[in-house]
């Protein structure tokens, strides 16, 4: 069994499209959930690939443990992170009569959950618990996104699969866009070299991801360049035919320029105040019609996005959006790619943050210097979609770094799969750029 490991909505993402081409070409594949607060049921890449005969579950529900108190402490993991039916009924026969609120009911029910899952990390997600798993499970290679070891039960897995010599890797739950140094506080070598250094293999989306992981101290040999998995024409083409359509009842009939606002994390050296300033804009343009999605990983800045004029469509899926919009507008987001290849204009605000990107580099989008700038490209847009001045060599130039690692042209699902094989046959995988190993998968 090849066990993919995952854990947020982003690196299901970019290990879907690896988990279906696997899957697909006939091998046996496992999607395990890692963080019992996600909820999979409702995650259409995760249902798809039940679809297609994948085995989808929590890790701790499919291999849960027998003994009483293990089960209470899971229906109290349950029911604060998953919503599952109440444990304080064991206290408190009634809330309303116990005269608890539904509001302090859930945060209560949160802090058991979480209560509970961490005493589980220490009494029962051990190293046994992994090990067991790994043979049930007849486990070939164990693969994870970039996760910090000390999440989860990663470092569980880690330790048991290096017991067995079970190979791990790490796989991309984004692309390597900015090229300055430090792009956000915890940006550090230190940290990169302990979230990377325990993995058998690292795959890099590309050469720029590669050399920041050297820097770091991880060594290049077990570092493989394959390109975006997430963002290869293949998958895109299989993800906008089972993408939940919401948009479909929303598209204007006013004919106005459809335009979406891809918000990068705050933490990112984002600068709020202009950023909010342009929701303002956006809204007060009446040749447009706009809206914004906060970054999935906004986490405690969130705030910023209440009371805005924007409709915020947070609910509606990326891909989705991307279809949607006559423009896409972005600052750090990855998103651009599949912008570009979509053929949709791409307006990167530069001026509301202080980072830099392989995008402007290499010229491949419309650079936005400040709000009048923004405002006037609009209005361009408006009048003609097609004049942009960006040209198509830098667009293929940009696709061929981020999709393809470099390697126009590369069948970029088909690598990963020979790759990740190659980790489970005992054979040294990769080659490509600088590799002196198995020439069949790039390096």
């Amino acid at each position: 069994m090849y066990l993919f490991l995952v854990r947020h909505f982003n690196d299901i993402d970019h290990i879907t499209p690896i988990a279906w081409k696997m899957k697909t070409d006939g091998y046996p594949v496992a999607v395990y959930c890692m963080n019992p607060r996600y909820d999979i049921a409702n995650d259409y890449r995760l249902e798809f690939m039940k679809s297609k005969g994948a085995v989808v579950d929590y890790l701790h529900t499919a291999y849960r443990q027998g003994d009483p108190f293990y089960k209470f402490l899971q229906r109290l993991m349950n029911k604060g992170y998953c919503g599952k039916p109440s444990v304080w009924a064991i206290w408190a026969h009634n809330r309303r009569h116990a005269g608890i609120s539904s509001k302090v009911s859930e945060h209560l029910d949160w802090i058991a959950g979480k209560f509970a899952y961490k005493f589980m990390r220490k009494v029962y997600y051990h190293t046994r618990w992994a090990r067991s798993i790994l043979e049930q499970t007849a486990a070939r290679v164990v693969c994870f996104d970039y996760v910090m070891p000390s999440l989860y039960v990663v470092d569980a897995f880690l330790k048991a699969a290096k017991e067995m010599s079970v190979p791990t890797l790490s796989l991309p739950h984004g692309i390597q866009l900015y090229t300055n140094e430090v792009t956000k506080p915890k940006s550090s070598d230190a940290r990169r070299f302990t979230k990377f250094n325990r993995f058998d293999y690292i795959i890099a989306p590309n050469q720029l991801r590669k050399e920041i992981l050297i820097q770091s101290g991880v060594a290049g040999e077990k570092i493989a360049v394959l390109g975006s998995a997430r963002y290869c024409s293949e998958w895109l083409e299989q993800n906008k035919k089972i993408v939940p359509k919401v948009m479909r009842n929303n598209d204007s009939s006013s004919g106005k320029l459809k335009v979406v606002l891809m918000s990068s994390k705050p933490q990112c050296s984002m600068d709020v105040v202009r950023m909010i300033n342009t929701f303002g804009i956006l809204a007060d343009l009446e040749e447009i019609e706009a809206c914004i999605k906060p970054h999935t990983r906004t986490g405690g800045n969130k705030d910023i996005f209440d009371d805005i004029q924007l409709p915020n469509v947070s609910h509606v899926l990326t891909a989705e959006l991307c279809e949607w919009a006559d423009v896409m507008l972005v600052v750090g987001s990855s998103v651009i790619t599949e912008a570009l290849m979509r053929g949709k204009p791409a307006l990167y605000l530069k001026y509301l943050h202080a980072n830099t990107t392989l995008s402007e580099e290499m010229g491949a989008c419309w650079i936005i210097h400040n709000e009048v700038e923004l405002k006037d490209a609009l209005l361009s847009l408006d009048t003609d979609k097609t004049q942009v001045p960006y040209e198509e060599k830098n667009i293929a130039k940009f696709i061929s770094e981020i999709v393809h690692g470099g390697a126009a042209g590369s069948d970029v699902l088909d690598d990963y799969e020979k790759f990740i094989v190659g980790c489970a046959s005992n054979t040294q995988p990769g080659s490509g750029r600088g590799g002196e190993l198995n020439s069949d998968v790039r390096r």
